[in-house]
């Protein structure tokens, strides 16, 4: 499924073991606020460290605001995210999608990579409160990231939206 702005994913559940030691589950953000999934490739890829470490990390009380929740997703393994955690300073939870079920899902994964993993590109989705599509940014050069301003700009009209 290609999730486009009004796509209503609220029928769908995924479970993820996070870096912290929990499960993340995504129909459980329901009626809670809005949902911030970051798709990134794994911890040896630079520009993915600085764009969750540098980028995000540091905006996590903008984009948490309203009860918002920042989530990135990588088909790496639970201990390999905690380590890049750690490295990068990152506090907000990664996900393992080994298998890269949650990937395909999306519609975000890599078809151009040689590689037997479920590789994804950047990409961020915005996800309301009834768990409806209303911000997507896939972008096919691993080196573009979506802009915080865009993502705090997405949240912003979601709010104007609900008032």
């Amino acid at each position: 499924m290609i999730l486009t702005p009004g796509t209503n994913f609220a029928s769908y559940d995924f479970s993820l073991p996070t870096h912290q030691g929990g499960e993340f589950h995504f129909a459980h953000r329901a009626a809670q606020g809005p949902t911030i999934v970051i798709f990134y490739r794994g911890h040896w890829c630079p520009y993915c460290a600085r764009y969750l470490g540098k980028k995000i990390q540091p905006n996590l009380e903008r984009l948490t605001a309203d009860n918002g929740v920042v989530v990135a997703i990588s088909p790496e393994p639970v201990r390999t995210s905690a380590d890049f955690a750690v490295r990068c300073g990152i506090t907000f939870p990664l996900l393992s999608d080994i298998d890269g079920y949650v990937i395909g899902k999306f519609g975000v994964k890599n078809g151009f990579s040689s590689a037997t993993a479920s590789l994804p590109h950047p990409a961020v989705i915005v996800f309301d409160s009834d768990l409806r599509v209303r911000f997507r940014s896939v972008d096919r050069n691993y080196k573009k990231r979506t802009t915080v301003r865009a993502i705090v700009s997405a949240l912003d009209a979601l709010k104007q939206s609900s008032l």
